[in-house]
């Protein structure tokens, strides 16, 4: 696991986001379209040079013509090469904000024909943080300000519960099982994979003392460059993709012309139940994470 440094100001906002799936017929362009819009103008009070960001992998579709899930209607007929090509087209407006860039499990499978992350990187010029990282986020001099770990991940984050309260806390409930053990030191902790748009923020809990003379009321807190953070005052964060369930632009079939004719994606037959599209964005101020908004891509 890559250990990268970034300089950021004390203020300032990263872009957090995943599975762009460029290749896919299925990937919502327009969506992209306004993160790389917001990634370049003001932003919560900020000004684009202090938008920063990081991609956490499913850069590409990456399926081949071997693939089980492969489909000539859901996929570049034209092969990988060109999906690479795309991925760096539509990253290059964003590449000098980008902190790090992820692989994800669709990359892995085509690790025997070389490492693509890693030409994407290199080709953007971007840190490449290969299937996980962690981030330190620096002070012009070198003065830590917080630790990021990242990760495209593996397991799934859902609930069948009839209630939604239930079901959304069951779901935060899980994404920090899936994240708290992989770092102590970090404030913030993200995944991408899942295609789910997902924040559990921390906890302050509530705890007593005396001065002497009376009894005191307090909340437990963390420093952001402390060595170790509770697992309850930290971030964690499921960072959306830009995969649509349904092609609704596509509304006619022609056996002669399949690529512009309607077609079913996997999360369709899959019988997935439908997901925010979008990325989030953590806002930090004064060196610390105050909140995590979740941009839902229209």
């Amino acid at each position: 696991m890559r250990i990268i440094t970034k300089t950021v100001p004390a203020d300032f906002n990263l872009f957090l986001f995943s599975c762009t799936h460029w290749g896919s017929t299925f990937t919502h362009v327009s969506g992209w379209e306004q993160l790389v819009d917001q990634m370049n103008s003001e932003y919560a009070g900020l000004r684009a040079n202090r938008n920063f960001g990081v991609h956490h992998g499913d850069i590409i579709e990456g399926k081949l013509i071997d693939d089980p899930h492969f489909a000539i209607t859901g996929s570049d007929p034209g092969g990988i090469l060109p999906q690479i090509e795309l991925s760096q087209k539509k990253l290059w407006p964003i590449r000098k904000k980008l902190a790090a860039l992820l692989i994800g499990n669709h990359e892995w499978k085509l690790r025997k024909f070389g490492d693509i992350g890693g030409v994407i990187a290199t080709h953007l010029g971007v840190p490449y943080g290969t299937f996980a990282c962690k981030i330190h986020y620096v002070d012009k001099y070198g003065g830590l300000i917080f630790k990021h770990f990242a990760i495209h991940g593996r397991k799934q984050v859902g609930s069948v519960v009839g209630d939604i309260i239930q079901r959304r806390n069951n779901m935060r409930v899980q994404l920090k099982r899936h994240l708290v053990h992989e770092a102590g030191d970090c404030m913030l902790q993200t995944k991408g994979h899942t295609h789910k748009l997902l924040v559990a923020p921390p906890i302050r809990e509530l705890y007593l003392t005396d001065s002497g003379t009376r009894i005191q009321q307090n909340y437990t807190s963390a420093a952001p460059n402390d060595t170790f953070i509770s697992p309850d005052l930290r971030w964690y964060v499921n960072v959306g993709a830009f995969y649509r369930k349904y092609a609704t632009e596509l509304l006619h079939y022609d056996i002669m012309n399949p690529m512009e004719s309607v077609r079913s994606s996997y999360v369709e037959m899959g019988e997935y139940p439908p997901a925010e599209l979008g990325y989030a964005v953590a806002l930090v101020r004064d060196g610390n994470v105050v909140d995590v908004k979740l941009e839902v891509a229209e």
